[in-house]
């Protein structure tokens, strides 16, 4: 999903428009259904009308509408798409741009017209929900869970011999025990060695453990020590849970986690990065940053919401726009107004830079809403 991010990101602007949709496709009756269906007939009219001082844009927008109407409506059907509950639909039929991005968590019903594709939804969930990498552990068999946001997307079954309880007393017992012990540990570290062959790979950024606390106890004996710094959490529930229900716990937990780190990387900014000149916080300061090409990981406000300028020149984003004010500071090239948190998204995505979002954050709220990671001190 990052790199799919960074490539709607990179699409430049065009004569004609952009459509953005974010649906919620969680739906479990017909009426749900046809509420989508509303949804997309209202929205594209309002669209429409909206365009109709673009004689140009309303040509090309009657192309997108019969493809995302048809689109949709194959979605409503059950066509495709089995098992989300979470899409994000993007189309520009000029460029013969038509790209749809599954999820497994619901995005609210979002529907947007502009230049380029608008990412603050895609990027809001990409940010809470990494790829992750789910080992359920038992005594003497696992599953391990390949999940990304577009839900499950491998699952491997790993089956050992472990003997079975013994009733016998005394040493023969303890005997006895040990042989299932030894057993039990060879089915951990097939276990583990499988873990690792897969976090290896490089596509996964967190790891849950869910089982028993005794099992997984033994399990993480033998399992490297840099797995186990990327364990992200550990809990145990019902293995006979649908999957489904396995996962929504997952992603819950995942969100309450990194909430909490969101925060803790914040405020380990503003305590040590900041005074080293390794971040900067407020608007003008993030803007310089961004500007300047140095963003390691931008930190926003779910309820940041600002107008700025863009110059169409050089690309400099500015903290406000105004009218009367033809050329751009830096190269003098012409600005125009823009939505800075989706401008900001976009630069620091094409810079390579991560973007964390925040429900809630006294440092933030402070500082404009805002603040930024730095790959290097910026020139005084």
């Amino acid at each position: 999903m990052r790199s799919e991010i960074k490539r709607l990101a990179r699409i430049e602007e065009a004569n004609a428009p952009f459509i953005s949709i974010y649906l919620n496709t969680k739906w479990s009756d017909e009426q749900q259904r046809e509420r989508i269906r509303l949804f997309i007939k209202n929205q594209l009219k309002k669209g429409y009308d909206k365009l109709q001082n673009k004689e140009d844009w309303q040509r090309h927008f009657i192309d997108d509408q019969k493809q995302i109407e048809r689109y949709v409506e194959g979605l409503i059907r059950q066509n495709y798409e089995e098992g989300v509950n979470g899409i994000a639909i993007f189309s520009r039929s000029a460029t013969k741009t038509f790209l749809t991005y599954p999820s497994v968590i619901p995005f609210e019903n979002e529907f947007f017209i502009s230049e380029t594709p608008v990412l603050k939804p895609l990027t809001k969930l990409s940010s809470q929900y990494q790829n992750i990498l789910v080992v359920m552990v038992e005594t003497d068999s696992a599953k391990l869970l390949e999940i990304s946001l577009e839900g499950l997307t491998e699952e491997i079954s790993i089956e050992s011999y472990v003997p079975g309880r013994h009733d016998q007393g005394g040493w023969a017992q303890m005997r006895y025990q040990r042989h299932i012990k030894y057993h039990m540990d060879r089915h951990h570290l097939d276990v583990a060695n499988h873990l690792t062959t897969l976090f290896d790979s490089g596509n996964w950024k967190r790891i849950v453990i869910i089982g028993q606390d005794r099992i997984v106890a033994n399990f993480k004996n033998f399992v490297p020590e840099r797995i186990r710094q990327q364990t992200a959490d550990t809990f145990s529930t019902d293995f006979s849970q649908a999957r489904s229900e396995i996962l929504e716990k997952v992603f819950r937990r995942l969100v309450e986690r990194e909430r909490e780190d969101i925060n803790n990387q914040v405020k380990e900014l503003m305590e040590r990065a900041y005074k080293k000149g390794m971040a900067n916080f407020g608007l003008n300061g993030t803007l310089d940053a961004i500007n300047a090409g140095q963003v390691h990981t931008l930190y926003v406000l779910t309820s940041f919401s600002l107008t700025g300028s863009k110059c169409v020149k050089c690309g400099a984003l500015l903290p406000s726009f105004n009218p009367e004010i033809s050329g751009c500071p830096l190269c003098k090239g012409k600005i125009k107004s823009v939505d800075l948190a989706e401008e900001m998204i976009k630069s620091v995505v094409r810079q390579d830079g991560d973007v964390k979002w925040a429900d809630e954050n006294n440092i933030l709220k402070d500082y404009d809403g805002v603040g930024v990671s730095l790959r290097f001190p910026l020139p005084p």
